[in-house]
């Protein structure tokens, strides 16, 4: 048998970790047109690229340089275009609430100059006041900090609430809300 010389494997060069750069290069198309789509403006979408890719930034080079990276991006675009359409949503809430607000507050017999009117919503407003009070008071006052206008993170400190729970919680207070004015109702009509 022939011996075999065994020559040492030539070993590629290894690659040079890519800098922050190239991984913007590669990527920012992606994450622009993904914004784009989600809020349909072109200043938006290139402000929160910036925002998803700084953020990215501040992780250092092991995470752009992680395979993985490519999924926490879109993942990361994707939460950052749907937090600028809820802030959107508030501030435009923000700025409905302060323009009702700042409607000169006029008497109910100017506004409805119908006294059936008058006395239905007086009813109703007696049949919401009622239910509140049978409701517990935690319930209640989640009710009426949110219906007052503050936002979650308001309702949260003023009522001394994890802010992460208090949608579950008025959401909770909504439905049995809802359950005791139905109640009320339905035992008004019955004979």
């Amino acid at each position: 048998m022939a011996a075999v010389a065994l020559q040492p494997a030539v070993q590629a060069p290894l690659a040079q970790p890519s800098t922050f750069e190239d991984f913007f290069r590669r990527h920012y198309g992606r994450v622009y047109g993904l914004l784009y789509r989600v809020t349909g403006s072109a200043h938006d979408a290139e402000d929160l690229a910036q925002e998803v890719f700084f953020d990215l930034s501040r992780r250092g080079q092991a995470m752009w340089d992680n395979p993985a990276t490519a999924g926490w991006l879109w993942k990361a675009a994707s939460h950052t275009a749907l937090n600028a359409l809820r802030g959107e949503r508030r501030r435009q809430g923000r700025e409905e609430r302060a323009a009702r607000q700042a409607e000169p507050v006029r008497l109910l017999a100017e506004r409805d100059e119908d006294p059936a009117g008058n006395l239905e919503r007086r009813e109703r407003q007696e049949a919401v006041r009622r239910a509140l009070g049978e409701l517990p008071e935690r319930d209640s006052l989640l009710l009426l900090a949110r219906y007052s206008g503050l936002s979650y993170a308001e309702v949260a400190d003023a009522l001394q609430l994890n802010a992460a729970s208090v949608g579950t919680l008025l959401a909770r207070a909504e439905k049995r809300f809802k359950e005791v004015y139905e109640t009320q109702e339905s035992q008004e009509t019955t004979p």
